[in-house]
């Protein structure tokens, strides 16, 4: 199986054979052997841009004609309307998928939007009474056998943005977990391996729906805040110290996202409220921000770039938290912006340390 790699990795790659072929390392023609191991991904072209604009379009104005003129229209109509929309445009897509690839695309995107208009529309007009939520939760679930068999990661994202909005079900307060997500999931980290080529987007939007999931499960069973705060605390550390070998970046930085926002809001004594008593709140604070602050100077010194970013943002929070009342606006204003210049420096200067002793290691 070929590997996947970047277009700007590829003529890098691309480059070097041909060099180490003049020069004599590589044998004549083993350089043309050695790039057919590897094929680029594909780039957004200006083509590709357009035509998925013109179906974001099309899709909309496909709603709107329906959703204007719904009342107007018989219930059979309805129904034969958006079953057979839906339906010429997927065949019509299927028919120039050889000859045409980009604009076969663009009439599945415009099929994807019209079976998102017939959820939403019928089950309005059957009165199914199933929400908002569960309407998501079918479009999702009626894509993605498309996703699988065009390989497309835009119909795949959208699904897994699609499940995402339906893991909020549980904040009406009025309805069971969505446990459907528990099989969901793992299809969907499935796909990413088995036909979306190991995509580093599509495995973070698959982990925010987990981390989404666990939030929501949390929510419904009324733990507390603080609680949830310090799991996701863990797991964010978990996710950054030891991150998934293939999506090692794409790990680090969520993981760093999880822990540093969790981190963050338990350094605030309004979140200890309830959990500790209210004389305690502020000991509480301070205690979690000295684990805080120990955990992210460990993490700086290992080189880590999203906790440059974290101890910012937490310096910043305590500047703006102490000196927002006592000192004059402007000043508070010039001088969190030479702070923040400060912070842009420092990041600039770590990220440049860090490429530099990459590039050092890799000699």
């Amino acid at each position: 199986m070929k590997r996947k790699i970047s277009n700007s990795e590829y003529r890098v790659l691309e480059k070097e054979f041909i060099f180490l072929e003049h020069t004599g390392q590589l044998q004549t023609n083993q350089a043309r052997k050695l790039l057919a191991e590897y094929v680029p991904t594909e780039r957004l072209s200006f083509v590709r841009v357009l035509l998925i604009i013109g179906a974001v379009l099309i899709g909309v104005g496909i709603l709107s004609f329906i959703a204007g003129n719904w009342h107007q229209i018989p219930k059979l109509a309805k129904f034969l309307l958006l079953f057979f929309g839906t339906a010429s445009f997927y065949a019509s897509g299927y028919k120039i998928e050889d000859d045409y690839p980009r604009t076969s695309r663009s009439l599945y995107y415009i099929g994807v939007f019209a079976f998102g208009a017939g959820i939403f529309l019928i089950s309005q007009m059957f009165n199914l009474g199933e929400g908002v939520y569960a309407d998501f939760f079918m479009w999702g679930l009626g894509i993605l056998p498309l996703a699988y068999y065009l390989k497309d990661k835009l119909i795949f994202a959208s699904a897994s943005l699609f499940f995402i909005i339906y893991g909020f079900n549980v904040l009406n307060g009025t309805v069971e977990v969505p446990y459907l997500l528990l099989l969901i999931i793992p299809l969907l980290f499935w796909m990413n391996e088995k036909r979306m080529g190991h995509s580093r987007g599509l495995f973070i939007a698959n982990s925010i729906l987990t981390l989404l999931f666990l939030f929501n499960l949390f929510i419904y069973f009324d733990v507390h805040g603080v609680l949830i705060s310090c799991t996701f605390f863990a797991l964010g550390l978990f996710l950054a110290f030891y991150p998934f070998g293939r999506y090692q970046l794409p790990s680090e930085w969520l993981g760093s996202a999880v822990y540093g926002i969790a981190g963050l809001y338990l350094t605030f004594p309004s979140t200890w409220i309830d959990f500790v008593s209210e004389d305690n709140t502020g000991i509480a604070a301070i205690i979690f921000t000295l684990i805080f602050a120990v955990k992210l100077l460990f993490f700086l010194k290992i080189g880590s770039l999203p906790a440059v970013l974290i101890v910012c943002t937490l310096i910043f929070r305590f500047y703006a938290d102490l000196s927002y009342n006592f000192m004059p606006k402007s000043l508070f204003f010039i001088v969190g912006g030479l702070i923040l210049i400060g912070f842009g420096f420092w990041f600039e200067k770590t990220r440049r340390g860090t490429v530099i002793s990459d590039e050092h290691d890799e000699k």
